[in-house]
This record gives structure tokens, C-alpha cells and sequence, in this order.
């Protein structure tokens, strides 16, 4: 009953919560979380997030062993793993990372290891509608002087 408890609270809880391991920390396990996941410790398993505004930080002197999936992953300790950053991939100065780099937009800084591929991989963004097949362009107003229309129509 406890976990049950424990799990309908977690659902209503919003994306700007930040959830921390800290330094001499080990988790083992998958982690799939929402709003700022920020890694002193260390985690063994695959960290993922498929909301938009998600954001994973290893931070200098923490680690991850899996893979990471998430919006906005901010990289300054160590990575074993492939890294999916579906927005924004931030490569730091003391950054080691053992994996191949799936990225949208990328950030490395002076310093930072990579030891395996960058991919580029364009942003998921919603796909704009296209014109109508026949609907005629919205119609513009000239609103400039009579005489500059007129000479811009003499040049044509």
C-alpha cells in the first residue's frame, strides 16, 4: 500500500522539480524521471526522459554507466554509454565520454573526451502544416509612396 501511496503522488508532481544524486551515491537501475535529474554520484543503468522539458546534469565528479535519453543533457564527469540529447547536448571541460553522441544541437568546450561518434540527429519538432492546394496568397498592401511603386514597376 505504501508504494501505491508513494506512486499516485509522484504523478502530479511538476517538470520543474530537480531530483539529486549526490556525491558518494550509487544508484543502480533504470531511471525515468521528469523536470532536472542532476548526477554527483553514480548511476549504473539507463537514465531516460521523454518530456520536452527534461534535463539531465552529470556534474564533475559524478558518473553514469548506461545510456541517457533526454531533451537537455549537460555532460562534466563521466559517461560509459550512448547519450540521446533530443534538443541540446553540452559537452563541459572535464566531460568523458565512452559512447556515441545522438544530438540536435551541440556545445563542446575546450578539454572535453569523446571516444566514439557524433550523430546528428535534427530536432523532433511538430511538422508544419502545408498550404492548401488551390487558396490563393494572402493579398499584401503596398504602403509605400506612389512614386517609389512607380519606379520600383519602371526597373521590373
Amino acid at each position: 500500500m505504501l508504494f501505491k501511496k508513494i506512486n499516485q503522488s509522484l504523478t502530479g508532481i511538476s517538470n520543474d522539480v530537480t531530483t539529486l544524486v549526490s556525491q558518494g551515491t550509487e544508484l543502480i537501475g533504470d531511471v525515468n524521471f521528469t523536470g532536472t535529474l542532476e548526477i554527483l554520484g553514480s548511476v549504473v543503468g539507463n537514465i531516460n526522459s521523454e518530456h520536452e522539458t527534461a534535463r539531465v546534469r552529470v556534474l564533475k565528479g559524478g558518473s553514469v554507466e548506461g545510456d541517457i535519453k533526454a531533451s537537455r543533457i549537460d555532460i562534466n564527469g563521466t559517461v560509459k554509454g550512448n547519450v540521446f540529447a533530443l534538443q541540446h547536448l553540452c559537452l563541459e571541460a572535464e566531460s568523458k565520454v565512452d559512447g556515441n553522441l545522438h544530438y540536435a544541437n551541440m556545445e563542446v568546450r575546450p578539454g572535453a573526451q569523446l571516444v566514439g561518434s557524433c550523430i546528428f540527429e535534427p530536432s523532433q519538432s511538430k511538422p508544419e502544416a502545408a498550404p492548401l492546394a488551390g487558396m490563393d496568397e494572402p493579398k499584401v498592401k503596398d504602403i509605400r509612396p506612389s512614386n517609389q511603386q512607380a519606379l520600383d514597376k519602371k526597373w521590373q
